[in-house]
């Protein structure tokens, strides 16, 4: 009958787990082995398929799927798989390096005397517990001026979140209505704030019109313009366009609305017949962090392959000081440098870390003024009202 836990669960339902073969984006990411590479922010979607280079799995452009799109769509027709919000659109803040997941947090529901509440809640994995700990816990800083203070718990205010380590995470699964697949599904991933809140706020939209239902309900995947102001680090204005993501779904009427939301329904309805086996059939779908660590971190660390420094420190937490390595180094690998040169550049600052900070910002201040350095520079105040894209992805 099958392997439980395998294959099916303990009530004998087989467990219906897809694989994600077809990643959807907004972005380009630096191409393998490119070393000084920067993600590149697109105005319409592109199509990836997992494909075996030498000895190595990577993603490269599905042509077939692209042609049945046509040239930049900046609109796809998707279908949902699975009635839980949860399973089609997962969101959290991760901190993601080429190995893994270092830290990641969610909303979770706290029951007390008072009744219900929600907070972030997030694991690291640390030296002293790789395999995962509840985070800040009982961590201090140990040094500067913040000594003694406790580590800011997930969310705003923590300092890898400021710092852009940390990012919201969102992963959107969907089945392609132009080109549907059975046994696999469909993934884009994005962090961009705005895109993050519209894709959730429109998924809830549906679901409600819907009843609750969103398995095979059909909806708009849609990148759209906008006009985003920040600030610089000098607290200078400045205005950019950036393309968000959103679901949406129009129609002349309430009747043509439904019948566009569930065609993919009524389609498969007349193919079954008056057969209603497996109507409800859920899809869900399992990725490990081996698999997507080295894929997601691509999009936001240049010097693609090398893993930022660890700053959670020792048991007690991480020092300013930690903190401003890890800045420094990150500056330095957006300039090209080597793990090397980094070293040896902390070494001779060692007593004016700041003065290198310093340093480093003017160098990449004078390089050419295109968006991906521009976006380096204003770091995360930017990331969090224009959204960061990255293969975006």
């Amino acid at each position: 009958m099958g392997i439980l836990g395998l294959t099916h669960d303990e009530t004998g339902a087989a467990l219906e787990r897809l694989p994600v073969t077809i990643k959807v984006a907004i972005g380009e990411g630096p191409q393998p082995g490119e070393q000084n590479g920067h993600p590149r922010r697109l105005d319409h979607f592109v199509f990836k398929r997992k494909t075996l280079r030498g000895q190595d799995v990577v993603w490269e452009p599905a042509t077939d799927i692209a042609e049945a799109f046509g040239e930049k769509p900046t609109e796809l027709g998707i279908i949902f798989l699975n009635d839980d919000p949860r399973e089609v659109f997962r969101t959290e803040y991760a901190w993601w390096t080429p190995t893994g997941c270092k830290c990641h947090g969610e909303l979770v529901q706290i029951e007390n005397g008072d009744g219900a509440k929600y907070e972030m809640r997030a694991v690291r994995r640390t030296p002293k517990h790789p395999e995962g700990e509840l985070w800040p816990g009982g961590y201090k800083y140990v040094d500067g001026p913040k000594k003694g203070q406790p580590v800011p718990p997930c969310g705003d205010g923590c300092p890898d979140l400021e710092r852009g380590d940390c990012r919201p995470s969102g992963d959107l699964y969907f089945m392609l209505e132009k080109f549907p697949t059975l046994g696999a599904v469909c993934r884009l991933h994005t962090s961009s704030y705005r895109s993050i809140r519209n894709l959730s706020n429109g998924l809830m939209q549906i679901r409600r019109f819907n009843g609750g239902r969103l398995t095979r309900i059909r909806a708009l995947l849609k990148s759209t313009p906008e006009r985003i102001w920040y600030n610089d680090r000098d607290g200078t204005r400045h205005s950019s366009v950036a393309y968000i993501l959103s679901l949406e779904l129009a129609a002349m009427n309430i009747p043509g609305l439904v019948a566009s939301m569930t065609e993919p329904v009524r389609l498969l309805k007349q193919r079954r017949g008056n057969s209603h086996r497996n109507s409800q059939a859920q899809y869900v779908v399992r990725e490990t962090d081996a698999e997507r660590a080295e894929e997601i971190a691509a999009e936001f660390y240049p010097n693609n392959g090398v893993q930022s420094p660890e700053n959670a420190g020792p048991a007690e937490g991480p020092t300013e000081e930690d903190e401003q390595r890890v800045r420094i180094c990150e500056i330095a690998r957006r300039l090209g440098y080597n793990e090397a040169k980094i070293r040896m550049k902390l070494g001779q600052w060692a007593r004016n870390l700041a003065g290198l900070e310093r340093e480093l910002l003017n160098e990449l201040d004078a390089l050419p003024d295109d968006p991906d350095r521009r976006s380096d520079r204003t770091g995360a105040k930017r990331g969090r009202e224009e959204g960061q894209e990255g293969q975006h992805c």
